[in-house]
Formats: C-alpha cells, structure tokens, sequence
C-alpha cells in the first residue's frame, strides 16, 4: 500500500477551491474513502485524477492523503497537481512535473 500526500499552502484566503491531484498511471485506488479534514466538503475519483472541493480555504498548510495500490513497477511522471477557485479559474496555483519510482 502507498499513500500520496498533497501539501497545499494557502497564502490568501479563498472559497470554493477545486484541488486536482492526478493518480500515478502504475497506481489504483486502495480506497475511496471521503475525507472532510482541512474544510473538505466532497471527493470525486477518476481513473486519471481526484478531485478534492473545499467551500472555505483559509491561509494555512493543508496536507491531503489518498489511499493507493501500486500495480506495476517502473519509473513514472506524475502530473502537476492543480488548485484553482471554482467559480473564478482564473485564480489558480500548481507544482512542477514529478518522477516516481515503484520497485516490485
């Protein structure tokens, strides 16, 4: 079992926050459990992605945990997660591309 973990810093207050965190392609989910720390107020799961809204962010660190099961091994890319305001896209913030290791 792994755990990806999603550090957010909020440096401005905002409402209706939409984080996107994509799912390493040698990776499933382990568990879809919903969460409601950090103000969550719903979690969707795709193949490719999860999607975390939060309907009050205030400044502060924020870290997000999502269950998963490595399936393959191999060396990954794992996309830029982004975090933009729902209602206002034009607000948002995101990392840089990542390389991910799963040894068997």
């Amino acid at each position: 079992a792994a755990e990806l973990m999603v550090e957010v810093e909020v440096k401005k207050a905002a409402e209706y926050v939409m984080i996107e965190i994509p799912i390493l392609a040698g990776c499933s989910y382990r568990s879809k459990t919903q969460s409601y720390r950090n103000n969550e107020s719903h979690r969707e799961f795709f193949k490719h992605k999860t999607a975390i809204f939060c309907e009050d962010l205030p400044v502060g660190k924020y870290t997000f945990k999502i269950s998963l099961e490595p399936r393959f091994s191999g060396t990954y890319t794992l996309n830029p997660t982004k975090v933009e305001q729902m209602y206002f896209p034009v607000f948002y913030g995101r990392n840089e591309i990542g390389k991910v290791l799963i040894k068997e």
